[in-house]
């Protein structure tokens, strides 16, 4: 599998919270990677982001663009270097969700908190 070592660059605010990394062409040619599909950034933690296609700005300088959420899972501040790499997601077999607190809960909190 194809891995690139690219500089790490602060997203533009429209991408923000869109959980997308903005790749230049010829990255994604070299990651065989379409836009939609997932990379790997690896910081000092890895993190997945969906590519999309970067700013005609961006071209030839090997960065990737990706937002504060991704730059954070990934541990990877700006300037960083991170390696990135395609990958495939798998789909959820099963979600698990604890449910709102019980009213017990909520009382006990509350009374805590006074204390």
């Amino acid at each position: 599998m194809t891995s690139i070592i690219l500089r790490v660059k602060e997203s533009l605010k429209r991408d923000a919270g869109r959980g997308i990394a903005r790749l230049d062409a010829d990255v994604m040619r070299k990651l065989e990677v379409g836009s939609g599909d997932l990379i790997e950034v690896k910081g000092k933690r890895t993190t997945v982001a969906k590519v999309m296609p970067g700013y005609p700005q961006d071209k030839d300088l090997d960065i990737i663009r990706v937002d504060g959420t991704i730059r954070a899972n990934a541990k990877a501040g700006i300037d960083d270097r991170a390696t990135v790499n395609k990958t495939e997601g798998v789909s959820a077999t099963r979600v698990e969700w604890p449910g709102p607190p019980s009213r017990r809960d909520v009382c006990e909190q509350r009374i805590a908190s006074c204390w």
